[in-house]
């Protein structure tokens, strides 16, 4: 079972590489010119693109390119849930370690 994508992960990747196609045709830029301005290759471009496959940092350069880099920081910001608001006052841990 070890390296097989979880459903609900492959879902979100589908959807995610779905918005950023869309959002890349919005605008007008072939995939060769949002590839060369993310500093990628074309093939690696699609791959994000038609699959969500692909690295983080790959994945940011093309957000950035579209303008969603600062969506994403501030969707993937703790305090933007209802448990890091509550816990926003704790004394947060620097690791946590398994018992």
């Amino acid at each position: 079972m070890a390296g097989m994508t979880p459903l609900p992960v492959a879902r979100a990747m589908r959807e995610i590489a779905h918005a950023l196609d869309l959002a890349r045709r919005q605008q007008r830029i072939p995939v060769e010119l949002l590839a060369e301005r993310a500093n990628i290759s074309a093939p690696t471009a699609r791959a994000l693109l038609n699959e969500g496959k692909g690295s983080l940092e790959n994945f940011l350069r093309v957000v950035r390119i579209l303008g969603l880099l600062d969506h994403v920081v501030a969707a993937t910001d703790p305090f933007n849930t209802p448990e890091g608001r509550l816990r926003a006052d704790e004394d947060t841990p620097r690791r946590v370690r398994r018992s």
